[in-house]
């Protein structure tokens, strides 16, 4: 097992990355080390890349020497702040009959100290600086890593949030204070996003709906007074192209095409296939395990034992023309039915570089709209049930959605007695596109 980063203390895991020798005195430090609140290797090794990549980010600032001013100004602020609360506010008088205390001789250090950066600096530095000295600012690089470690979101989601905060904070300033994000800075902010950034304005939307709920959590622990971020206008929302279910002649293409990497071409053949015939996600069907495939009386089942919501962990009917392909895998004896899928992403998946393939498989065969990706199998699926008359319900048990919706079904039932294998196998795309899935 891996255990590059990694370094064991007190039965826990804790990721480190060396700062290089060249870089410690402006990094102030040797090396990055954080606990990553486990003692299993295997846990530690999917914890630790976010923060190898963070690390490696900063390291990679530093070596630009990026955020140097402000970084020191930081540092300097901080010791400052921490003067002044050791110091001992209680006045004396000295043998002249002069009163002095050693806070306000620490404060009269600190506006001095204040003019001489408005000098080289500006009136806003001095301002930021001398606040979060005396303990009236903030620095939003302090408390958002704090946020991210609560947020229960995807590693590749928490990735965007960070790279969405430092994005403006490069905007700002790195030593930006929460108290001085006002609204105004937030919709200029705002405006720069739409009108210079270059981003999409879907990405746009999405940067400030990470800025706002970052402000949320900083109200709600009392850092912050009020969401800045809340009510910002990004105009006119275009509407997004819809995910639909492909057509017959697109899967045919699909169905047809071999990919040109030997490593991939059998792997994407069957999941393209096990993908129409269950309508499954990318990721459940790269994580099935040869455990996962056990055989009842009326045919194979497979169990996806994990997902995005609780409704995704099920149990669902092998369809007839899938049989092929699960005893070929599960023949291979490995613990996988896809063996030789390398993790990767934030959140160490197994479909990282499977879903990279089928992107390049689709350009290939000539399958590359924007909303004809994997996930459109699982549209296909549930599109071809609903033409074939199965109820809403029943499909929902086979694809893994949630049937709260219903007080009846979604309360009283969990669908232990309808009839699954019956409803997947009235899936019928059509006699040629049947017989492509049928011959890979």
């Amino acid at each position: 097992m891996d255990r590059k980063y990694l370094v064991k203390q007190y039965n826990t895991y804790s990721v480190v990355v060396e700062v290089p020798k060249a870089l410690q005195a402006k990094a102030g430090r040797k090396r990055f080390k954080k606990s990553l609140g486990t003692d299993s290797l295997a846990e530690a090794n999917r914890r630790k890349h976010f923060h190898v990549a963070n690390f490696h980010r900063q390291i990679a600032e530093w070596a630009k020497g990026g955020g140097d001013s402000d970084a020191k100004l930081a540092r300097l602020a901080a010791e400052f702040r921490q003067a002044l609360e050791s110091s001992d506010k209680r006045w004396h008088e000295d043998e002249q009959e002069h009163e002095w205390s050693e806070y306000e001789e620490e404060l009269d250090r600190l506006k001095a100290q204040a003019v001489v950066i408005q000098n080289s600096d500006g009136s806003e530095a001095a301002a930021r600086f001398f606040n979060a000295a005396t303990g009236q600012a903030t620095f939003l690089k302090d408390q958002y890593p704090m946020w991210l470690a609560e947020v229960q979101h995807a590693g590749q989601t928490k990735g965007q949030h960070e790279s969405t905060i430092k994005r403006f904070m490069g905007w700002a300033t790195d030593s930006v204070t929460i108290e001085e994000v006002s609204r105004k800075k937030a919709g200029a902010y705002v405006t720069d996003l739409l009108a210079s950034s270059g981003l999409a304005h879907a990405t746009a939307r999405r940067h400030v709906s990470s800025l706002s709920s970052l402000w949320l959590w900083l109200v709600g622990r009392g850092v912050a007074q009020e969401n800045p971020w809340r009510g910002q206008q990004l105009g006119k929302k275009q509407e997004p192209a819809e995910r639909k279910g492909l057509p017959s002649k697109a899967l045919l293409k699909l169905l047809s095409g071999t990919y040109s990497t030997p490593k991939f071409a059998q792997v994407l053949s069957d999941l393209l296939r096990l993908a129409l015939l269950h309508g499954a996600r990318l990721e459940e069907l790269c994580a099935l395990k040869r455990a996962d495939i056990h055989k009842r009386d009326d045919g194979y089942w497979m169990a996806i034992t994990s997902g995005k919501t609780r409704a995704a962990k099920r149990e669902i009917p092998v369809h007839p023309l899938a049989v092929g392909i699960i005893e070929r895998r599960c023949a291979d004896k490995d613990e996988y039915l896809f063996v030789g899928l390398d993790p990767g992403g934030p959140d160490n998946k197994r479909s990282w570089y499977v879903s990279k393939a089928y992107g390049r498989f689709r350009e290939q065969v000539e399958v590359a709209g924007d909303k004809e990706d994997f996930h459109a199998l699982r549209n296909t699926f549930i599109t071809c049930m609903e033409g074939r008359g199965v109820l809403e319900s029943t499909v929902k048990l086979l694809v893994g959605h949630s049937r709260k919706g219903s007080i009846t079904y979604g309360h009283y039932s969990k669908g232990e007695s309808v009839p699954l294998r019956n409803a997947i196998e009235q899936l019928d795309y059509g006699a040629e596109v049947m017989k492509a899935i049928a011959s890979p």
